[in-house]
């Protein structure tokens, strides 16, 4: 089952009817019933039968895609995932966004009860970052995912096959711009105030740093160096991932714009994250495909030596910034992640 409880691409100017809304019974659907209860007239025995399965499951797939089974959301496949929609979930992703930006705003008038002390706002206020923190996972599997497309050995291709390396970019791209980029939109003091103590701490920097933690973690690392072993420079490789975080986390290290909170919270768990790959723990289970999860031990892999040359590189940039950051708090902060990055690199340094 795929769990999609509702069409969240849907745009207002698409006037779609509310039958096109909910879930309903398709090909895949029908596909299932006709494999579980049409009869095989003319066979005899059990190799018989599976001769002609294989054969009709092969036909059907040429004549209509839609009928591809990805497993059961358990692999490192993309195209296999709960309650996400289309081939694209960048493109799914951000129609889901606008209107969740359309909502957000009317949640007082939308909630309202007699007598309520603002738990319905809170609940769907709650439900509404939930829904945008499921876009961003359905996003991020992408990044050194593995295609899996179960074949017989009739059919022509490879079964297991990496993300096209375009598609990764472009997930990286739609996480920098929607979730490291702070969300502002999912901030509306308006409605935060009704029942969230400002003291507290916001559940979007939760979200950004689960997310950059994973991006960054040394299994999806793991996942990227073997690939790039295996198929070269066609593939994403873990030096462009982590370039390509690094242009999203640090845009202002370039600009000398101010660096409003919850980026510097989030550039600093990105050098966390980055000192994590340098001085490796123990090996973390890295799924690669069908079948158990096997070791990632990352200390003898290029993922550290490219982790260091990035803290290098990115020090200098720090470095350079400072002078030209005219914020108070945003060069506090600067010099601060600057002596960080010099701890990481050289930690038995005398300070």
């Amino acid at each position: 089952m795929d769990y999609a409880r509702f069409n969240y691409v849907a745009q207002p100017e698409d006037n779609i009817t509310w039958k096109g809304l909910y879930p309903r019974i398709g090909d895949y659907d029908k596909w299932a019933i006709l494999w579980g209860y049409k009869g095989i007239p003319d066979t005899k025995d059990e190799e018989a039968d599976k001769k002609i399965l294989n054969g009709w499951i092969i036909d059907s797939l040429k004549s209509n895609p839609r009928l591809w089974f990805g497993g059961e959301g358990q692999n490192m496949d993309p195209r296999a995932q709960t309650e996400d929609l289309g081939d694209n979930a960048m493109k799914a992703s951000d129609y889901g966004i606008r209107n969740l930006k359309r909502i957000l705003p009317n949640l007082p008038e939308w909630t309202k009860e007699e007598a309520d002390e603002y738990d319905n706002v809170q609940e769907m206020y709650v439900q509404v970052v939930g829904q945008f923190s499921r876009y961003m996972g359905h996003v991020i599997k992408n990044v050194g995912g593995v295609q899996e497309t179960f074949k017989s050995i009739e059919q022509p291709g490879d079964v297991y096959e990496p993300t096209p390396k375009a598609t990764q970019k472009e997930a990286v791209d739609f996480l920098n711009k929607q979730l490291f980029a702070t969300p502002t939109w999912l901030l509306p003091k308006d409605i935060l105030s009704k029942f969230s103590n400002p003291g507290n701490a916001e559940q979007i920097t939760a979200i950004q740093a689960g997310y950059l933690g994973s991006l960054l973690s040394s299994g999806r690392l793991y996942r990227l160096w073997s690939m790039t072993e295996h198929y070269g420079s066609s593939v994403y490789s873990v030096d462009e991932l982590i370039n390509d975080v690094n242009k999203g986390v640090w845009g202002e290290l370039s600009t000398g714009s101010s660096i409003d909170i919850y980026r510097r919270s989030l550039q600093k768990r990105y050098i966390d994250a980055l000192g994590a790959l340098v001085n490796p723990g123990a090996p973390q289970p890295v799924m690669t495909g069908r079948g158990p999860a096997v070791g990632g031990d990352i200390k003898n892999t290029d993922i550290p030596s490219i982790a260091r040359a990035q803290l290098i590189a990115l020090r200098s940039e720090i470095t350079a910034a400072i002078p030209r950051m005219t914020d108070k708090m945003s060069r506090y902060h600067l010099q601060d992640v600057q002596n960080r990055i010099k701890d990481l690199l050289d930690p038995n340094k005398e300070k």
